[in-house]
């Protein structure tokens, strides 16, 4: 499997906090048939910049290379950003830089609010005046600030793509829509947003397992190919 949602960089953001926890992050990853890890630092425009960002993650890629010598059962790893979205994004300068491995392809992370006119407005920039797609990120988690409005068919119908997480199908009470959004094609990519090994692990093994059971290694193999696609890589 490919995880397309992490935060394994140490000392980055809330996630990894040491390149020993990344490393044991990483293991845990391909223990659980995870071949290949995008990395997703969040970005947050207040008190920082693209460049600094950039400087920052190189320095802490260099930490996990290092921590990484002479390791085996080490999933590929690529990188690219969690940008959380702000009044502004489809003008700033840089953004494209924040792609996922370069690509035309950014995760971004939706406000956690009830949309309005100008957010729409900022995605659909980002789109046809950037030429960027917007992968949403851990979609799941908007659904409830949207309620009593169309706001998520309305994103949807937009050329984005849909991320959730592996944690999502491991609940009795998400894991029916979680595999009807897989079914139907709502979610295309899936992430574990994993942020160290305890509270916020990899999840993306058991919920490999509930779809192969419930909808079959299609299913599985088509996510795989998406995931390819917008990485860049074969």
């Amino acid at each position: 499997m490919i995880d397309m949602h992490s935060h394994i960089l140490p000392n980055m953001d809330d996630g990894s906090k040491s390149p020993e926890m990344s490393v044991e992050m990483l293991k845990e990853s391909s223990a659980q048939g995870v071949t290949t890890v995008l990395s997703t630092s969040h970005f947050y425009i207040k008190g920082d910049s693209v460049h600094s960002f950039l400087e920052r993650r190189a320095h802490a890629i260099d930490k996990l290379e290092k921590a990484l010598e002479g390791q085996e059962n080490i999933p590929d790893i690529y990188y690219g950003a969690e940008v959380y979205y702000f009044n502004g994004i489809s003008d700033y300068e840089g953004i494209e830089r924040l792609s996922i491995n370069n690509t035309k392809y950014i995760l971004l992370e939706m406000p956690f609010n009830k949309w309005n006119s100008r957010v729409f407005q900022e995605v659909e920039n980002i789109i046809y005046n950037r030429k960027l797609i917007p992968v949403i990120a851990h979609l799941e988690r908007f659904t409830g600030f949207q309620k009593g409005t169309d706001n998520i068919e309305r994103l949807l119908s937009m050329r984005v793509v849909a991320q959730m997480n592996g944690e999502h199908l491991l609940s009795m009470f998400t894991k029916g829509k979680a595999l009807k959004w897989l079914s139907d094609g709502t979610v295309k990519l899936l992430g574990s947003d994993m942020h160290n090994t305890d509270s916020r692990p990899q999840t993306l093994g058991r919920a490999a397992e509930i779809i192969s059971k419930k909808l079959g290694a299609r299913v599985l193999d088509d996510i795989e190919k998406r995931s390819k696609e917008i990485l860049g890589i074969d």
